[in-house]
């Protein structure tokens, strides 16, 4: 007897004490136990047996598509970067597009296989595939060029990948511009455009510098001045507006506000918007360790629906305070909802500069439904030192799995001592327990970079991307080719 000839419910039986790895390495035997992999049932017990917090809606209802992919990328990721040196699988490489119209950050590299590069002052945006070397076309601005291109990507509702845009544009021999959002999906197939939307001039403003997006909910702002701009409900693509600064904790809160007096840093989830407000004047608002007092609101979709208001206004759900950094703030672990006290938590991660270490820090923010008489919830934060550079590293760079694990990178740049890369590992997947991080030591930007290809006078600049393709992960930078033409370089990584 073989194993195939045994009855399905008893292979289904076996499979299910499978790890992750072991069901996919199981396809590869032949075709009769391939096929029996790709039942649902299969990946809900080993959804289970991970013990992962629970998706949003009932198990049972969630595809085999997305639990695999959930499951495969927490397993990945959970290879950590540890107390060992980032491992160079690969020199750097250039990369110089088609044109020399390549500015700033006005770029994105997505899961280490497709580099999306804007024609600024042109009307394509291409996307290069690095794997096999093609190049698409994937959006085109009939009759109009683009001026700038800001963009971020989250995890798509089936565990894919999308990039979300926003693209502004002018006619041709005309001073006036629009706002449109991109929304493209990467897959095994390429990159798909599945839907662009003109955004109301009068909602998006004039600046547009922080964009964040979470799995379902992406919001814009310009930290600068302030403003908060707008949010788009990916999966219905309604665009809300953000109701009038007001506050429970500070009655002058809009008035302030409207002075520019903060400095704003939003957090898309799945579940709430973010916005964290950090004074810029006030001093004697400081604690003993230098931080700010900072008032922290959460935003949700408004609980009535829809009204006739358009756009319509997110509701203010949730309230707090604390003294806080929020220089730079990145989304570490997503919404998850306690069903039985109603109260949802969401991890981030910020990072700040204190006597020549950076330093960065876990932050556990908890909503809690309102008291009887009260407006609004609280808003509780716990926070976790994990780890320090030396120095001032003012980027860094991370991908995260469903269940809160994290790797990445940050990057300390000086006159002196030139570029070093520092890899880092963060475990942020426990409800209860606090989180945790390590970090490996710093590698020169020099033994990365082959003498002959590149330069020494090129100098690296602070655009950089990370992204992973499996347990690889891929750096992209820029810096300043020969003629003033920027270039990219590409770095893969163990």
């Amino acid at each position: 007897m073989t194993l195939t000839s045994l009855p399905h419910d008893v292979l289904y039986r076996v499979l299910s004490f499978l790890s992750v790895r072991e069901i996919i390495c199981l396809r590869l035997a032949c075709k009769d136990l391939r096929d029996l992999t790709f039942h649902t049932a299969i990946w809900h017990d080993a959804y289970t047996h991970a013990k992962l917090p629970r998706p949003l809606g009932p198990l049972d209802s969630q595809s085999r598509e997305f639990l695999e992919i959930t499951l495969v990328k927490s397993t990945q990721v959970g290879v950590k970067w540890n107390k060992q040196a980032l491992t160079i699988t690969s020199k750097a490489t250039w990369f110089e597009p088609e044109w020399s119209a390549l500015q700033g950050d006005h770029w994105e590299v997505v899961a280490g296989l497709w580099l999306v590069i804007p024609h600024i002052s042109g009307p394509d945006i291409l996307c290069y595939d690095l794997e096999r070397g093609l190049r698409h076309v994937i959006y085109h601005a009939e009759g109009a060029q683009i001026l700038s291109f800001k963009s971020a990507t989250s995890e798509a509702a089936d565990g894919g990948c999308i990039m979300h845009a926003i693209v502004m544009e002018s006619a041709r021999n005309s001073v006036s511009f629009s706002h449109k959002l991109l929304s493209i999906r990467f897959s095994s197939d390429g990159p798909l455009l599945e839907f662009s939307m003109v955004i109301p001039g009068d909602v998006i403003g004039m600046g547009m510098s922080q964009l964040s997006a979470g799995k379902r909910l992406l919001c814009m702002s310009d930290h600068l001045t302030g403003t908060l701009n707008l949010a788009v409900d990916t999966l219905t693509r309604v665009l809300y507006r953000f109701p009038l600064p007001s506050s429970i904790i500070d009655p002058k809160f809009d008035v302030t506000c409207a002075q520019e007096t903060y400095l704003k840093r939003l957090i898309a989830t799945e579940t709430h918007i973010l916005a964290m407000f950090t004074p810029l004047t006030m001093v004697s608002q400081l604690d003993e360790g230098g931080n700010c007092r900072a008032i922290i609101q959460a935003f949700a979709l408004p609980s009535a629906g829809i009204t006739s208001a358009s756009p319509p206004t997110l509701e203010l759900t949730h309230e707090g305070h604390c003294y806080l950094d929020i220089e730079r703030v990145s989304l570490l672990c997503d919404s998850i909802t306690n069903a039985v006290t109603g109260q949802t938590q969401i991890k981030f991660l910020t990072h700040c500069m204190r006597l020549n270490l950076t330093k960065y820090f876990a932050h556990r923010v908890t909503l809690s439904p309102p008291l009887p008489g009260q407006k609004l919830g609280n808003i509780y934060l716990s926070t976790e030192q994990l780890f320090s550079v030396p120095g001032y590293a003012n980027t860094m760079k991370f991908t995260t799995s469903f269940d809160g694990h994290a790797r990445g990178i940050c990057v300390l740049h000086n006159e002196r001592d030139g570029t070093e890369f520092y890899g880092f590992t963060i475990d942020a997947s426990g409800m209860d327990k606090p989180c945790s991080g390590v970090v490996g030591p710093g590698v020169d930007i020099k033994e990365v970079e082959a003498t002959e290809s590149f330069p020494s006078y090129l100098r690296m600049t602070w655009n950089v991307k990370l992204a992973f393709n499996g347990y690889l992960g891929r750096i992209c930078y820029r810096k300043r080719g020969q003629a003033g033409r920027n270039v990219l370089a590409v770095v893969d990584l163990a």
